[in-house]
């Protein structure tokens, strides 16, 4: 059975929803529009999703040709600007890495402050600065979700809980684990597997309400033991390009 692209998403604000597309477009510093906004407090410190849950609440909608980001509150409540320049700043990542930008006002930040209850802005990174954690792509297999089902009573998590960008069908479980230095090509784009994603406490939370409810960390320890609390796995890009729900995916 081949393998092939099922499901593809970003995160355009990053601890908000994911954004779910058909196509998305991969260049040399990542991917277009994922990360591309992040929420930071009155110090330009990097609001975690951990400390602050109710992140998790809010859809973004990101049009980068048109330059209008839409937020929609859990109260359905919608907010949307088109993101000028705004003051340069810099904030850092979880480990320390500096990320440069600009902080933009407007009525986004506004929203996102009634909302979380404490002074924060909207944060645009540099183009050519991740926004992710690590790597610019994560990927999984339909699977290895479907494998820990065997934990919850035969349901299967939901998978934004992984906040993958890449979601493959076809693998068998755990089978991207053993990419790790190989080269997979997928429709015109190339990635290099780097190392199984080590994870936190983040996807024991409800994606949509963001409430702690499942022990995902407590089944990957079970099926894949104590020391190995991966699921799935980080990609650096070897060849841009544009990667399309349906493209082949072929590991090398």
């Amino acid at each position: 059975m081949p393998i092939t692209v099922s499901e593809l998403a970003i995160a355009p604000v990053k601890g908000m929803r994911l954004q779910r597309s058909t196509e998305l477009q991969l260049g040399r510093h990542g991917i277009t529009g994922d990360r591309e906004f992040l929420i930071v407090d009155e110090d330009c410190k990097l609001l975690l999703t951990a400390r602050n849950p109710g992140l998790l609440r809010i859809e973004p909608s990101w049009e980068p040709v048109r330059n209008l980001l839409a937020l929609r509150f859990p109260d359905g409540r919608v907010v949307q600007d088109e993101p000028g320049p705004g003051t340069a700043a810099v904030t850092r990542m979880y480990d320390g890495r500096k990320i440069p930008g600009q902080v933009i006002s407007g009525p986004l930040g506004a929203a996102l402050s009634g909302y979380l209850g404490r002074g924060v802005h909207l944060f645009r990174r540099a183009a050519d600065h991740l926004g992710n954690d690590d790597r610019p792509v994560t990927l999984m297999s339909a699977a290895s979700l479907h494998a820990l089902a065997a934990e919850f009573s035969g349901t299967v998590p939901d998978p934004r809980r992984f906040r993958m960008t890449v979601t493959v069908t076809g693998a068998r479980p755990w089978a991207e684990h053993g990419w790790s230095g190989q080269q997979v090509t997928i429709g015109d784009i190339a990635l290099r597997v780097l190392a199984p994603v080590p994870r936190c406490v983040v996807t024991t939370r409800n994606p949509e309400s963001g409430a702690t409810d499942a022990r995902i960390l407590h089944a990957l320890a079970r099926l894949r033991g104590k020391n190995d609390i991966t699921f799935g796995v980080w990609c650096e890009i070897i060849r841009p390009g544009h990667i399309r729900v349906g493209d082949l995916v072929i590991p090398s």
